[in-house]
């Protein structure tokens, strides 16, 4: 079997100290219970690929994993995404407050670093309202309430905030292993005076212009310069402090007969502190949260930019019927 570059990138980012684990919880519905974390590897499995492989372990049926639909690869888009994704390549400094990028990363259990929300079947055919009404898609109206609740934290200084959005390929690309990172994703740079159709616009741009693909074509840069070449860039950044705001992944609407609940949360890292997941399954919505070591913050503060970030969603605040864990000083996740 060929190198699977993709699945490198990430074995890169484990040996630089970074832990690539994606994230999912079982929420189980017993009142201020956690849920049962499953942590699957980023080199084995990209955020779909994970949540089929822990559904059909618990004995779901899931026959085919959501694809692209009426795109596919070719030379030339990937050629013209790469030149308009070539701008954001480079390194960006860090615009945190404080952010310790040294520290050494104390790989805590979900539990202890993961703020999750799990909405009812009414509160998340609210927030898809509220979306419509703004004349966004969901996901563009939670990536702009997540940022607007990042911007009022004072963690950051920043007047726009980058964010990695993945972009599942599956169904245009074809892969030796299905399980295997088939993900490629687009930059995206909210303003803090922008409004939510104003970023669909933005986002609806990058992806005619191809940058999904001109970025897959970029994370198989290990092919032409070598596995340690890529780990002395991923150092190499690390030292000039380069860094994004974050990862904001939404792995869409699932059917499932028997699914349960579940929790999912994108893997960060130095250079993407802030990671945030979203998952609807059989017409409940789930949202988390997590920030990195470096901010040296605890499990707490993430609750509240969860709850924050949720309340912005709803336009209210969260019902008591919600389903949440209690933590100290009423944090909630």
């Amino acid at each position: 079997m060929k190198k699977d570059w993709i699945a490198e990138f990430f074995c890169a980012m484990r040996d630089c100290g970074e832990d690539v684990s994606i994230v999912y919880g079982e929420y189980k519905g017993a009142a201020h219970a956690q849920p049962r974390w499953v942590l699957l590897p980023h080199d084995k499995f990209d955020g779909m690929s994970g949540f089929g492989h822990v559904l059909r372990a618990q004995g779901c049926r899931v026959d085919a994993l959501p694809e692209l639909r009426g795109d596919q690869y070719s030379f030339l888009r990937a050629v013209r995404g790469f030149f308009a994704v070539l701008p954001v390549l480079g390194i960006k400094r860090r615009e945190w407050r404080k952010f310790d990028g040294s520290r050494a990363l104390a790989f805590l259990p979900a539990e202890e670093r993961v703020a999750w929300k799990m909405f009812t079947v009414e509160q998340t055919q609210a927030i898809v309202a509220a979306a419509k009404k703004e004349g966004v898609t969901v996901n563009t109206y939670l990536l702009f309430h997540l940022d607007a609740t990042l911007a009022s934290s004072g963690l950051t200084a920043a007047q726009s905030r980058r964010w990695m959005i993945p972009v599942n390929l599956r169904g245009a690309v074809k892969r030796e292993v299905e399980d295997s990172p088939h993900m490629s994703f687009i930059a995206v740079d909210v303003a803090s005076d922008g409004s939510p159709s104003q970023l669909q616009t933005q986002v609806t741009g990058l992806k005619q212009r191809a940058c999904h693909w001109g970025s897959w074509a970029a994370l198989h840069i290990g092919k032409l310069v070598g596995a340690k070449a890529m780990r002395s860039d991923i150092r190499n950044r690390e030292s000039k402090q380069h860094g994004w705001t974050g990862i904001f992944s939404n792995l869409g609407i699932w059917k499932v007969a028997d699914g349960g609940s579940w929790i999912f949360c994108p893997a960060i890292t130095r250079s993407y502190p802030v990671g945030a997941g979203c998952v609807t399954l059989n017409g409940r919505m789930s949202l988390s949260l997590q920030l990195h070591d470096g901010f040296n913050e605890s499990l707490q503060t993430t609750c509240r930019l969860l709850e924050a970030w949720t309340d912005a969603c709803l336009r209210k605040p969260i019902p008591e019927e919600a389903d949440h864990v209690e933590l100290p000083l009423s944090a909630t996740g």
